[in-house]
């Protein structure tokens, strides 16, 4: 980043020459989009490490817990926190998502 550049001078200045070249209406359209395409993206990817994890151990997040109580190595506590964490940071990624894409305006 450059500095003196806020991050919101940026975005602008992106949003502001897709509506130039007419790809967006207004600058709140392309700025919605911009967002719905960021937040798209941090939910897929934390889709792609819940994937990992279940293709490493062939269960489910709740069947690996379970499987673990009691007898879990380290690194298996490991890989549940940063399953867990996925997990939870997927469902706050998912609720911002449904917010942004419920947010437009009327027309």
């Amino acid at each position: 980043m450059v500095i003196g550049v806020s991050p919101t001078e940026i975005l602008t200045s992106l949003a502001d020459s897709l509506v130039a070249q007419q790809k967006y209406a207004s600058l709140e359209d392309a700025l919605r989009d911009l967002a719905l395409a960021a937040v798209h993206n941090k939910t897929a990817y934390y889709r792609r490490r819940i994937r990992g994890f279940e293709r490493k151990y062939g269960l489910s997040f709740d069947s690996f817990t379970t499987r673990l109580r009691g007898r879990a190595t380290s690194a298996e506590e490991d890989d549940w926190l940063a399953w867990r964490s996925a997990q939870r940071m997927l469902a706050d990624w998912e609720q911002s998502f449904e917010a942004l894409r419920n947010d437009r305006p009327q027309r």
